[in-house]
């Protein structure tokens, strides 16, 4: 990012090209503009509007964005009106609290809150450099190397501003020549790069045509295009870069970056290792890409550890994504950087998405897997993302929708039929269901979480002898999971194979034994063989797992009752009905036991 300094008032960012210069109105760019500038006050113009656009310059060095952003100019403004703006210690953990405190000083609402001139601004940030007392207040704490080098890179423009006469305003620069019609719409598209890129690579098309030979916009319509989620058509405008001119590299880089996270390696070795090997921007980052490329994790993160840029940061979470071993808090921190300081790409988008997911956090994931989606709508893998996620956080009709969408889009896929079938299962509508677990079955023949679920949806509609089936598939295709024993036992129990059953509830509660349920279901299992005394105690181990598992407690007082022990199946009886959701579809039954009970034992105690 370069800026080139005028008058503050008037700064302009070359990547962005706002302006706001109408005669009459508010002069200057609107991340850098005061409240009084953005109110049209021209009369109110005092040295601390310069102070308040040096302190902007100063938090975007600092903090790697400008302290007001927006999607349109009138959100930016309504942030440097009513807003203040995040700490830079949020944004930097070594950010020293009297720099930070300096800064906020530049950003007063008001101008008299302000350093009065640029004169007194320069005279704190020497304190803060000296380690001296600042006269905001805050003494010097942490990490001054940490910024000198930033504070240095404007002192000159401190020393400009402080020379002249503190009532004087500096000479604004030269006005600039018109700009081409191409250098207009490539402005236009830069600001549209986070929001619409593909709206940004239409405009920058429009230049291209006008300026056919202009490399720089070739390069950048590429990278808006990739960001639109059209890959090849990317590579194909890198392609047309010569090798030879200034923006060659970076186009074979691109081109490499493209293939890495596409998981093409042997595109991305094509591409990269001609670069490797050269000391530019490029030749550390393609190391980096050609070791993620080739699943050298460790390698690749000595690489990037200290690459500066929203490339090296999109490949450092990229490496934690895809590294079993990864951290994907780690992840989603660099993930978060890149699109702060670079291009919004749909699939990072996806992937940071699924680092959140990983993490617990459903709401984050499916916030980052909508914009993924809103990026490129034709992505089966968000889709299918975020249908997961959203079947996770109870969104049950949605994730139908998306994993639907998904499944039109891609029909290769059989992860995705799986995925619907598991929210259709949760809604209940056990034969689509079955279908889903069908499609995915049909597309994997060994997918064996496909065969225990279609087998648990079969067992729901009363077909034990297709349940068996199936979920002896599933165990032979090598699944292992509690669920799978519990419901085969289930099934072998209403087929009256109980010894089998129980050495089903037996492997289910191996594997899993906080299983309330396994240890219920045996239990019964017991109780149809006339081990009354086993049942009991699984019962009690169910209830001892889960105090609220209303199934264990009537199943409990109903054997406690067999065995003569009235005052227990209705202390049991009573618990249940208490603990059980008032839909329980079992209250009435238990309601009626516990009212048989009750007049046995009144009968009881009369005769005697």
């Amino acid at each position: 990012m370069s800026a080139f300094l005028a008058d503050f008032g008037l700064a302009k960012l070359a990547e962005t090209g706002s302006r706001l210069t109408r005669t009459g109105q508010a002069l200057g760019t609107p991340a850098y503009m005061s409240p009084e500038q953005a109110r049209g006050e021209v009369s109110s113009l005092t040295p601390g509007t310069d102070v308040w656009s040096l302190g902007c310059v100063l938090y975007e060095m600092l903090g790697r964005r400008p302290p007001f952003e927006g999607d349109r100019t009138a959100a930016v403004v309504g942030k440097v009106l009513l807003e203040e703006a995040p700490l830079l210690s949020s944004l930097r953990g070594d950010m020293p609290r009297e720099v930070e405190r300096v800064v906020q000083v530049c950003l007063g609402k008001r101008a008299r809150d302000r350093y009065p001139d640029a004169l007194a601004l320069r005279d704190d940030l020497d304190r803060a450099l000296r380690g001296d007392r600042l006269r905001a207040g805050v003494p010097w704490s942490r990490g001054r190397k940490a910024v000198a080098a930033a504070i240095s890179g404007v002192a000159a423009a401190l020393a400009a501003l402080a020379l002249g006469p503190r009532e004087e305003r500096p000479a604004p620069a030269p006005v600039p020549a018109a700009r081409s019609h191409a250098g207009v719409l490539a402005d236009k598209a830069r600001s549209l790069r986070q929001a619409d890129p593909r709206q940004a690579a239409r405009l920058l098309g429009e230049a291209l045509a006008a300026e056919p030979s202009r490399a720089d916009l070739r390069l950048e319509r590429g990278l808006m295009l990739w960001a639109a989620g059209q890959g090849r058509e990317a590579r194909e405008e890198w392609t047309r870069i010569p090798a030879g001119a200034p923006e060659g590299a970076s186009a074979r880089l691109y081109r490499g970056l493209e293939a890495t996270f596409r998981l093409d390696g042997n595109a991305a070795l094509d591409d990269l290792a001609g670069l490797a090997p050269t000391s530019g921007r490029e030749g550390p980052l393609a190391r980096g890409a050609v070791a993620a490329a080739r699943g050298l994790w460790a390698d690749a993160r000595e690489v990037l550890r200290d690459v500066p840029g929203w490339e090296a940061a999109l490949l450092r979470g990229y490496v934690e994504s895809l590294d079993s071993d990864g951290d994907c808090s780690r992840a989603v921190r660099e993930y978060e950087a890149a699109f702060r300081a670079g291009i919004a790409f749909p699939w990072a988008y996806n992937s940071c998405g699924a680092a959140r997911k990983s993490l617990g956090d459903l709401a984050g994931a499916i916030a980052d897997l909508d914009r993924a989606v809103e990026l490129d709508p034709s992505d089966p893998k968000a889709l299918g993302n975020r249908g997961n996620a959203k079947r996770e956080s109870g969104d049950l009709d949605g994730a139908v929708a998306d994993l639907g969408r998904a499944i039109e889009l891609d029909g290769s896929m059989a992860k995705w039929p799986y995925a619907r079938g598991l929210a259709r299962r949760a809604l209940g509508d056990y034969l689509r269901a079955i279908a889903d677990y069908d499609l995915a079955i049909s597309l994997d023949p060994g997918y064996a979480m496909a065969f225990g679920s279609r087998g648990s949806a079969k067992l729901k509609r009363g077909d034990f002898a297709g349940a068996r089936v199936d979920l002896d598939r599933a165990i032979e295709l090598g699944l292992r999971s509690a669920t799978a024993f519990g419901d085969r036992g289930n099934v072998r129990r209403a087929l009256a194979d109980l010894k089998g059953a129980i050495a089903d509830f037996d492997r289910a509660i191996e594997l899993d034994p906080g299983l309330a349920v396994a240890f219920n279901n045996r239990g019964l299992a017991k109780r149809d063989l006339g081990d009354l005394e086993g049942a009991v105690a699984d019962f009690d181990q169910a209830i001892g797992r889960d105090p609220r598992c209303p199934l264990a407690l009537a199943n409990r007082g109903a054997v406690r009752g067999t065995r003569g022990d009235l005052a227990g199946e209705i202390a049991d009886y009573e618990t249940a009905l208490d603990v059980a959701p008032e839909a329980w579809p079992h209250r009435r039954t238990v309601e009626a036991h516990l009212a048989r009970a009750r007049a046995a034992l009144a009968t009881r105690e009369r005769g005697r």
